[in-house]
């Protein structure tokens, strides 16, 4: 399989369809109620700062697969404070779409480049917004158990 279209096939099935692991991040999302997007554990981050937060992280794949060297992630920019759930969740969904078309148009002789400014390669960061997406998926679980 392309490396390509195998880190795609991963970004789709966790975000929209059926991965291994269990309920995707779409199907999470969609089972909590707008009141409930500030919940929080403690001192934590609530629902939607994460969301928020996934949906940065995101862009800035996008952003460095476009080329665009300078861009990076400020400290506002991290967790962003954020009150309005169904916008949260478009603009997460609309990330996804932007990250999916950025991965098909990036050349994959360039995924062993390493990441301006970082000390990774792109297979890696392509690789590791999966996980980054699924690490904070589980924060939001738990929080959600406190329903």
């Amino acid at each position: 399989m392309d490396p390509l279209a195998g880190i795609i096939k991963s970004i789709q099935d966790t975000y929209d369809g059926e991965p291994w692991h269990g309920p995707s991040i779409k199907k999470i999302l969609s089972e909590i109620p707008a009141e409930k997007c500030d919940s929080r554990i403690g001192g934590g981050h609530s629902i939607i700062e994460l969301v928020l937060h996934i949906t940065a992280w995101r862009g800035f794949v996008v952003r460095q697969l476009q080329g665009n060297q300078d861009f990076d992630i400020t400290d506002e920019a991290n967790f962003p404070n954020g009150k309005d759930w169904h916008q949260a969740i478009e603009e997460l969904d609309k990330s996804q779409g932007q990250l999916l078309k950025a991965i098909a148009s990036f050349d994959k002789q360039k995924l062993q480049d390493f990441v301006p400014s970082r000390k990774y390669s792109f297979s890696k960061l392509l690789h590791g917004i999966t996980h980054h997406d699924l690490y904070h998926l589980g924060q939001i679980v738990m929080i959600t158990k406190q329903f």
